[in-house]
């Protein structure tokens, strides 16, 4: 398995999903996730981690999501990766099951939660 980063992905490159539909474009690259730009499936945009990826070649980038998985997961905002030193992939999974983070609001506002 190719264990893919920053310096493989480039800005613009045409993101696709397991079920080879067109998802969007990378908009952004971080050291720890990449930026898809909303493309026809998305309301809004996603940041993804590399491992999210499956192939490279040319300006295509393929993903091992399908695009309603992609859809479901709530990775709007970028995480905050100071919170999981060392594994930025558990916070992708705590955006997608419940956990409360600083960006998550709703988490925050509700009485009893640890913002209030």
């Amino acid at each position: 398995m190719t264990s893919w980063n920053q310096h493989d992905v480039r800005l613009q490159m045409k993101v696709y999903s397991s079920n080879g539909e067109h998802v969007g474009h990378v908009a952004a690259i971080y050291e720890d996730s990449f930026l898809i730009h909303k493309g026809y499936f998305f309301p809004t945009d996603r940041y993804l981690p590399y491992s999210a990826i499956t192939s490279l070649l040319g300006d295509r980038l393929d993903l091992r999501l399908s695009a309603s998985e992609i859809a479901d997961r709530q990775w709007e905002k970028r995480p905050d990766y100071t919170r999981h030193l060392g594994d930025p992939t558990q916070l992708f999974y705590d955006r997608g099951h419940g956990i409360p983070d600083q960006y998550d609001q709703d988490a925050w506002e509700q009485p009893g939660s640890p913002g209030m």
